[in-house]
């Protein structure tokens, strides 16, 4: 069976609209990993259309009753999650409005994308405050200055996994009471800046923040250079295996992070400026209750001691 770029590849038209929306899509200022969805997202559908005897890909040439089919082809052939689908569907429609943009349809008329399914809310998943501090201490006994100033830092400011690993010394101000970290490389190329806390200060401080300030040398160093997402997971997984907790993600702890915020009754527009959202909706997330939330909610009611 041909892999979807092989199959996408064997059309020089597939290959320029690719290239094309990518550089469209690059000069929005879209992430690196956004991009790369895009393009998978789109490469599958170039295959399915290529299955259904579709020889040629180009904007124009699809239709509403394709975008209809391919949806149902993905919720009940393939039978993937509701998220799933609807970011497929919501990559296509960004290349039907890029096509649209650059003239690919008579009138402007683009082909009716189908709405998404609709999805259950659901709180994103973080760690309860016993599940940190399992975490933390048990990498405070791997004695690691680095791999506990990662945690920390990752618990403490809500750092995307790119940004940690983007992070240089010039980008932090600390002085003994307060101290502060711009992200110089966010997602969108947006710029924020977070207040460090005690916590935050503290590790920063021993893995090196006074010889290493106003230097533009990465924060954070494996053994090959400047630490990469894929050997931040690594050296989370490597601890969390020494506990009881499942699988624990980066992106976890930045939902850890804005958890803890709204739970201590931080606003929403405030957790919002320091996780760097866009939209409130995103943040408002967090105020959804987990399991266990609901269950110390009906605790509090009961009379048994």
């Amino acid at each position: 069976m041909s892999s979807t770029s092989e199959v996408v590849e064997n059309t020089k038209d597939s290959i320029n609209y690719r290239d094309n929306f990518a550089q469209f899509l690059t000069e929005s200022e879209r992430s690196a990993y956004t991009i790369k969805n895009y393009l998978c997202d789109l490469n599958g559908f170039a295959v399915w259309l290529k299955s259904k005897g579709n020889e040629e890909f180009a904007p124009e040439l699809i239709t509403p009753t394709d975008l209809r089919e391919y949806k149902h082809y993905l919720d009940n052939t393939l039978q993937l999650k509701p998220q799933t689908i609807n970011r497929k569907l919501s990559s296509l429609r960004s290349f039907l409005n890029w096509a649209g943009i650059e003239g690919y349809f008579l009138d402007n008329r683009l082909p009716h994308v189908p709405q998404p399914i609709k999805e259950q809310a659901s709180a994103p998943k973080w760690l309860d405050r016993l599940s940190q501090h399992d975490l933390c201490r048990i990498v405070e006994k791997g004695r690691k200055t680095r791999d506990i100033a990662i945690v920390k830092l990752l618990l403490n400011t809500g750092l995307r996994v790119s940004e940690l690993c983007a992070l240089s010394w010039n980008d932090l101000k600390i002085s003994p009471k307060k101290g502060r970290l711009s992200v110089n490389h966010g997602k969108g190329s947006k710029r924020r800046t977070i207040p460090l806390n005690k916590d935050a200060r503290s590790v920063l401080v021993e893995l090196g923040y006074h010889k290493n300030k106003g230097s533009d040398r990465r924060v954070f160093i494996g053994q090959r250079g400047a630490m990469t997402p894929r050997g931040i997971e690594s050296t989370l997984r490597k601890y969390v295996s020494q506990t009881d907790l499942e699988e624990v993600s980066p992106h976890q702890l930045r939902h850890t992070f804005c958890k803890n915020l709204i739970d201590a009754g931080v606003s929403l527009e405030k957790v919002a400026t320091l996780a760097g959202h866009d939209n409130l909706e995103t943040t408002r997330r967090y105020c959804t209750p987990s399991e266990q939330d609901l269950a110390a909610a009906v605790e509090l009611i009961g009379e048994e001691d």
